[in-house]
């Protein structure tokens, strides 16, 4: 039988054994919109769910808003925010990710946080990119406090000249 499924992802068997250790059950999707999904193994194929909490997580076709899991496996598929202690994309795309192991043959995402990641992976925001972006951000708060300040100095100064 392992032998059958030598060219299928080792994730899924690893998915099957996990979700029948686990109290909740597999959860199967196919052409569905749903609300929140949780299971033991959840399959998605051609649908949309707003958030999935489960053990092991196989997406084709589909999108998430938000993704809890400890296996995530995904083909041609979304994700808003996801979690995962193993994620594997074929290709996808996550707005933001945080894995323990991230491997990908094509992933779009803003930005990822992993301990070890393997693949073409696209991101928008690098460290180098995040910190510009946070000193850009601070200095257009201290501009706009500064030039706020001195506004309203100037207001209640007018407005006690007025009154006398």
């Amino acid at each position: 039988m392992a032998e059958e499924k030598s060219d299928d992802n080792p994730l899924e068997e690893a998915a099957a054994n996990l979700s029948a250790d686990l109290d909740g059950e597999r959860v199967d999707l196919k052409d569905a919109s749903v609300g929140d999904v949780r299971g033991g193994h959840v399959a998605m194929r051609d649908s949309a769910a707003r958030s999935v909490r489960a053990q092991a997580l196989n997406m084709s076709d589909s999108a998430a808003g938000f993704v809890l899991t400890n296996s995530l496996d995904m083909r041609e598929a979304a994700i808003g925010l996801a979690a995962s202690e193993q994620t594997t994309v074929q290709s996808g795309n996550i707005g933001f990710l945080a894995a323990g192991r991230l491997k990908a043959e094509e992933l779009c995402t803003w930005l990822v946080v992993a301990g070890k990641v393997e693949g073409n992976v696209k991101t928008t925001f690098s460290p180098l990119t995040a910190l510009a972006l946070g000193a850009g951000f601070g200095l257009a708060v201290m501009l706009f406090r500064s030039i706020f300040t001195r506004n309203r100095g100037r207001q209640s100064k007018g407005a006690g000249s007025t009154e006398s």
